[in-house]
């Protein structure tokens, strides 16, 4: 069992070692060309920032449309008391 599960990650590591391989040779040349690109240009760029401003939002329960059901004469949760007669 173990030679085989040394095997499987054998193989993995050789799929993964072939998946970056493939991904560098594919984009290697790309990103090479950008950077010469770039260095080529001389121009400049003008880049402008926007800010949003925040407001507050009001609590969800003024935003209800029929009033909460618990009142004063109905609490959430209610234990029971251990009453003794006397």
């Amino acid at each position: 069992m173990t030679a085989f599960a040394t095997c499987l990650f054998a193989l993995a590591a050789l799929a993964s070692l072939y998946a970056l391989l493939a991904t560098l040779h594919r984009f290697v040349p790309a990103a090479m060309a950008l950077r010469a690109e770039l260095e080529a240009c001389r121009s400049t760029m003008t880049i402008e920032w926007k800010m949003i401003e925040r407001v507050t939002v009001p609590a969800l329960a003024s935003l209800r449309k029929r009033p909460s059901r618990r009142t004063e004469d109905r609490p959430g949760l209610d234990w029971p008391t251990l009453e003794i007669a006397a």
